[in-house]
């Protein structure tokens, strides 16, 4: 990337309809295409991760971090009062490229999914093919009862292995999921064993709570101290109301209008690899790619940076950074 100052790197606080839309943009040339990143949780913005990790693409596409309805700067104790549903999140997520279309002067704008972003970005791409360029997912999620039984399997299957024996008497304790859901709604537990045996990230293995601790310093660079607060009770806010447990691409999403590229971590559980393969081998659209990123698991734009971001701007734009 050129080493040239951003001539766009603004915090924008947006409203429409009463609504208020937070989103942070970077970008060196303002006629370049515009990505909207969608992010994961429900709940967890990224733009700090966003904005350190994926800047080097400013110099050929115009950035954008939103918070979604309820996550991050987007929560406040009058949202508090208010439901959400994902189809209301699509909605937003719509508002927002509507604005970015006029603000930019752009006719469509690339979206890019993680996570749970891959379920507003799918239905969003269904929804509005006209206004999307490309859909990319990376962490692409596909099916909630599956997606749980497939990860559950591989927990209990690697404790096992590592004889863990607390963590396979934890686990049984839990049990199997029942229809996407576990027993007390243990879900965080889950996911801790699932990031202490790689199936979140390929060579970082640490505790859930060590890679919350530790990403706190990288959220300063976006959030004050009292808007980190704010952000935890808004991701409980989401997760009470953005329950995907039942979401099943491989039926309702066989065919999306508009080009697809799927960016995924072969070591993928969070959002396991194999669901998104088998949906992708199935779906029928325009044009279709599937990339693996052979040393990640569910956060390859992360956990191997700069070849996801040379990959990105080659496949999408056919530029080299």
């Amino acid at each position: 990337m050129n080493k040239q100052k951003y001539l766009l790197d603004s915090r924008e606080k947006i409203v429409v309809e009463n609504k208020n839309f937070f989103l942070r943009i970077r970008s060196t040339n303002l006629n370049n295409p515009v990505v909207l990143f969608l992010h994961g949780g429900p709940g967890n913005p990224n733009r700090h991760a966003i904005m350190k990790n994926l800047s080097v693409l400013c110099d050929i596409c115009t950035i954008v971090a939103w918070d979604q309805t309820g996550s991050g700067k987007a929560y406040n104790k009058e949202q508090e009062k208010k439901k959400i549903s994902i189809d209301s999140i699509v909605e937003d997520a719509h508002t927002c490229i509507e604005y970015l279309k006029k603000q930019f002067h752009q006719d469509k704008i690339y979206i890019v999914g993680h996570s749970w972003g891959t379920v507003v970005g799918v239905l969003l791409a269904q929804k509005y093919p006209n206004d999307i360029a490309t859909y990319v997912g990376i962490g692409q999620f596909i099916n909630g009862v599956e997606n749980e039984r497939i990860l559950y399997q591989f927990v209990i299957d690697k404790a096992h292995e590592r004889n863990d024996k607390k963590g396979i008497k934890e686990l049984e304790e839990i049990g199997q999921p029942i229809q996407g859901k576990y027993k007390d709604n243990k879900i965080a537990q889950i996911r801790n064993y699932l990031h202490k045996y790689g199936g979140a990230s390929y060579e970082s293995k640490k505790s859930i709570w060590a890679d919350v601790a530790e990403g706190i310093p990288l959220m300063l660079s976006e959030y004050t101290i009292t808007e980190i607060f704010k952000y935890i009770k808004g991701m409980n806010y989401s997760l009470k109301y953005l329950d995907i447990s039942m979401v099943d691409f491989l039926t309702t999403a066989k065919e999306i209008k508009v080009p697809v590229v799927l960016m995924l971590g072969h070591h993928d559980y969070n959002c396991p690899f194999e669901l998104a393969e088998q949906w992708f081998n199935n779906l029928i659209a325009p044009s279709k790619k599937l990339i693996w990123f052979e040393k990640s698991g569910h956060c390859p734009q992360y956990e191997e940076n700069a070849l996801w971001c040379q990959t990105f701007a080659k496949t999408i734009f056919d530029k080299n950074i």
